[in-house]
């Protein structure tokens, strides 16, 4: 790495930073025959940023990286950079790296040879109990990344993550579904519990229309929850669509994001910028408190750096990203919520439909429920903002479920909102 900010340096560059990432890739699938393929494949790409005087800095990336490829592509993003008078943020690159102890690396990586041919076994195992339920197919994939991130500042520091995913297709009569798992560590992916909640979902497919009346209590599984956060995420980030003094929430209602968790898929000590993570209050005491940035982002709004500057895997930019946003649980129970709401909606999948400024429009299945007992499923269609959604928020759970959602790893509760019917949709 040292070579490369040289050689930046070298091109007449004030300050570089760079972010390497090496990655194997391994992937499992079966269309449900029983044939298990697989294939393997790496990743290695060097994404640079060269900064000026002034301005904007500009950056490439390498996907054969080299010292003679570097040293071309930072000859020719200096003679093509415009003048640019604006102020500069290389000032922010950070200097100095320290260690953290997060477990986000799974040895098991160096023994996977036979994940393919047990989770298979374990699937085949596992749909006895369906009769009336087809797997259509699988794929379990295993990502090892290792990541160098260093600066002409002064930093340097490196990390090594395995991601492990299981998605699932199920379908039972004209209804499908696919669901999916994905954790740092193999022992904490359960194919068991991922089926289940296949098998959940599917049952609320078919559902009949919800019963017409004026208003109705939804709690929304974590699933469900997720889906929502992940579509207006964007408030939360610092190119969002509303400024922090515009927003309101529910009090019950805290989020925030949290990089630190240990085995959790978003889970890294430093962002792509070399910034060291920190959990980030974003949504506390009725108001949002913060919104994640990246370094370009902090500049230009004059807002705290929150280390949250990640880079595609071919991207030499980084961009503001959330790595887990979580919803803070509660210490009340389902249980207690559903019983002391009489009757109501338990909300298992939402799809959308269509966006229409802040609003979202979707497609809900769930249950019928009356105290803790599930009815029969229904279907609706359901109509929220942002602005509307978190205030309305009135009960929190204490149990939480993780998942990934739109690539935003999430935890969440279940969350209890009261929905009006206007026409043919309940709005929120």
């Amino acid at each position: 790495m040292e070579r490369f900010l040289q050689i930046g340096r070298e091109a007449g560059f004030r300050h570089v930073d760079l972010r390497r990432l090496r990655a194997k890739v391994r992937e499992w699938t079966s269309d449900g025959n029983g044939e298990v393929k697989e294939t393997v494949g790496t990743i290695h790409t060097l994404s640079v940023r060269g900064f000026r005087d002034s301005g904007f800095p500009v950056g490439a990336c390498l996907s054969s990286p080299s010292i003679k490829a570097a040293r071309n592509v930072f000859r020719d993003l200096q003679r093509g950079a415009m003048p640019d008078s604006t102020p500069g943020f290389d000032h922010l690159l950070p200097t100095e790296a320290r260690r953290l102890r997060l477990a986000i690396h799974d040895p098991q990586v160096l023994d996977a040879d036979k994940l393919g041919e047990e989770t298979a076994s374990r699937l085949c195992e596992l749909m006895i109990r369906y009769a009336d339920v087809e797997l259509v197919g699988w794929r379990l994939r295993l990502e090892e990344r290792k990541v160098n991130v260093a600066n002409t500042r002064g930093f340097e520091a490196k990390y090594k993550k395995s991601l492990f995913s299981l998605y699932l297709k199920l379908r039972q009569g004209n209804n499908e579904v696919e669901v999916a798992e994905q954790r740092t560590h193999w022992l904490h992916i359960q194919p068991d519990r991922l089926l289940g909640r296949g098998i959940f979902f599917l049952g609320a497919r078919p559902g009949h229309p919800l019963p017409r009346k004026r208003g109705i209590r939804l709690v929304l599984s974590p699933f469900a929850s997720a889906t929502l956060l992940r579509d207006f995420a964007a408030v939360l980030r610092v190119s969002g669509e509303f400024a922090p003094r515009d927003i309101r929430c529910a009090p019950q209602v805290q989020i925030a994001d949290c990089p630190l968790l240990d085995g959790m898929p978003g889970s890294v000590p430093m962002d792509d910028e070399g910034v060291m993570c920190l959990e980030t209050e974003l949504v506390e005491g009725g108001r949002v408190q913060a919104r994640i940035t990246d370094l370009a982002g902090a500049a230009r709004e004059g807002a705290a750096i929150s280390g949250n500057g990640f880079r595609g895997d071919a991207d030499p930019f980084p961009r503001a990203w959330f790595t887990n946003l979580c919803v803070r649980p509660s210490v009340i129970s389902l249980e207690r919520i559903m019983k002391e709401t009489g009757r109501g909606v338990l909300v298992t999948g939402l799809r959308l439909r269509g966006a229409t400024g802040a609003e979202r429009a979707y497609g809900a299945n769930g249950y019928m429920f009356n105290g803790s007992d599930l009815g029969e499923p229904v279907h609706f269609s359901l109509r929220t903002a942002f602005l509307s959604y978190f205030l309305k928020i009135d009960r929190v759970s204490r149990e939480s479920a993780a998942t990934v959602s739109g690539g935003i790893s999430v935890l969440s509760p279940y969350l209890s909102v009261e929905a009006e019917r206007r026409k043919d949709e309940w709005v929120v």
